[in-house]
């Protein structure tokens, strides 16, 4: 790969030095080390540069000055993480990046060059992971188009464009160019293509060519913030014949999006702003999130062994509980909603949670009598072991309310409750009482008085046998689709009062059979 400014030009990289900063080059100190530690060369070359890939790039280059038998060893690492921090690259903290592109560009045009450097020495033919992480654009066109076709012909298995902003740096193409055109035609025809997982951010698809066949391997497509049409997503979907992991994060291009996949195991759809519908036809679909600020019609055409559910609303009316489908294998359901859900539209649905096994409910609304929608729920799915509430309330004085609980109600598998983001609300100690009354399988109750944030994504693991004829295909399983933080900023006084109610009036009345922690 050429660089685009000629040898001797100031932004021109000559060596390993000038692409890798080395901030202390502290020599002496390094080769003393690498005396005492001698035997480690006298590994293979192959040992060296595992041992190598499993650094960063800054800190494996670092290693060419030990002795001659290292130098140039890190020129074929197999795992090329570009970004701010493999330079060394720092952004000031009182930059004023809003107003100040010129600093945006003259920290693009340093990194583009840094990249440059690296690649110019890079010599690995077989690539494991290749990732792009530094706010960059259309202007940006040329370089990028290189990239991509190194991470192609190099048969990267991992390939990560993230061209958002980072590191509090804003995004280039909502303030002054428009979003990088990845070019699909540098997988048309490409024989031997293993790439297996690929996370594009804040780019564009335009077509897709006729004859792409780049993907047989794909088992992974994250689009985060990408321009794509409905049409050409479909299509790129069909050409991923292992697909088994679809994420889609705010491609507000899409419209009616159809999935329809024969290995497709896990689906994510978050905050699209246009979506109107979704229709679901993937006969091993497993895993389902859905996240918006609006109603979509979702539509389960094929869809018989789902067995996770997250359906998660920001804002907006009241909750669409048809959102849920028609799930027999259905065993974990996540619903997040701005409103109040009433008891009279969970009863005829009745028939939906048979095989239910763990509920989580986060609540973003003061729920007050509303708050018997919960066991109302738990005495349609009868077999639910584990309850998880994630409450978002405020403080307020204690009362009592008079609820109506439903009869004929004793949930004979339940043995774990959760409450996260208690703050001493009433509703929820009568909803604990009363839970404490009539679970007789009940075993541990944790109140945790920090509030939590949903801020999910997956989390993908690789068998640990494999069968070695089936090597060459995805052999990955899906450990967990919804991850939620505890919130930094926390009202103490809020905190102080939740543990205080737990203690006052709620441990008094807990069985001695069922372990109280309070967080």
């Amino acid at each position: 790969m050429s660089s685009s400014s000629p040898p001797g030009h100031p932004s021109h990289p000559e060596s390993a030095d000038d692409c890798i900063p080395l901030e202390k080059r502290t020599w002496r100190n390094v080769k003393k080390h690498a005396q005492n530690s001698d035997r480690i060369s006298t590994l293979p070359d192959d040992i060296l540069i595992k041992i190598l890939s499993l650094m960063t790039v800054r800190e494996a280059a670092r290693t060419d000055v030990l002795s001659p038998r290292w130098r140039h060893l890190w020129e074929n690492i197999d795992h090329l993480i570009l970004d701010m921090d493999t330079f060394g690259m720092q952004v000031p903290a009182n930059s004023d990046y809003h107003g100040n592109p010129d600093f945006l560009n003259s920290e693009a045009t340093k990194f583009v060059n840094k990249v440059i450097g690296v690649l110019r020495h890079h010599k690995c033919n077989r690539i494991k992971k290749f990732e792009v992480k530094f706010p960059l654009s259309s202007v940006h066109a040329s370089e990028l188009d290189r990239w991509v076709a190194f991470a192609a012909t190099s048969g990267s298995e991992m390939v990560n464009f993230i061209l958002s902003n980072y590191n509090g740096m804003v995004r280039l193409d909502t303030q002054h160019a428009k979003r990088y055109l990845f070019p699909l035609e540098h997988y048309v025809d490409l024989g031997g293509c293993q790439l297996r997982y690929i996370f594009l951010s804040t780019c564009s698809f335009k077509t897709v060519p006729a004859n792409l066949i780049g993907f047989p391997y794909l088992v992974s497509l994250r689009l985060d913030f990408v321009k794509v049409v409905d049409e050409v997503l479909q299509s790129i979907i069909s050409s991923c014949r292992a697909l088994r992991q679809l994420y889609l994060g705010r491609c507000h291009k899409l419209i009616n999006l159809r999935t329809s996949h024969a290995e497709l195991l896990a689906l994510g759809v978050h905050n699209c702003r246009r979506l109107l519908s979704i229709s679901i036809h993937a006969e091993k679909l497993k895993h389902f999130s859905y996240m918006g600020n609006k109603v979509v019609n979702i539509e389960y055409e094929c869809a018989p062994v789902l067995c996770e559910l997250n359906a998660l609303f920001l804002h907006g009316g009241e909750f669409p509980l048809e959102c849920i489908g028609v799930c027999p294998e259905l065993k974990t359901l996540r619903l997040q909603f701005p409103s109040r859900l009433q008891v009279s539209r969970i009863l005829h649905l009745s028939g939906r949670f048979t095989s239910l096994k763990e509920i989580m409910l986060c609540i973003l609304t003061s729920w007050k009598k509303s708050i018997r929608f919960v066991p109302y729920l738990l005495k349609a799915a009868r077999l639910v072991e584990r309850l998880e509430l994630e409450v978002h309330g405020s403080l307020r004085p204690p009362k009592m309310l008079k609820i109506r609980w439903p009869k004929n109600f004793t949930p004979t598998r339940l043995h774990t409750i959760r409450i996260g983001g208690f703050s001493g609300e009433s509703e929820m100690v009568q909803l604990v009482f009363f839970l404490l009354s009539w679970s007789p399988m009940l075993k541990t109750l944790t109140i945790d008085t920090h509030p939590r944030n949903y801020v999910g994504y997956n989390k993908w693991k690789r068998e640990e046998s494999e069968d070695d004829a089936r090597s060459n295909y995805a052999r990955d399983n899906y450990v967990g689709y919804s991850k939620w933080k505890r919130e930094e900023s926390e009202d103490d006084a809020r905190s102080n009062y939740a543990r205080d109610v737990v203690s006052t009036h709620l441990a008094p009345n807990v069985p001695c059979t069922v372990k109280l922690t309070i967080m």
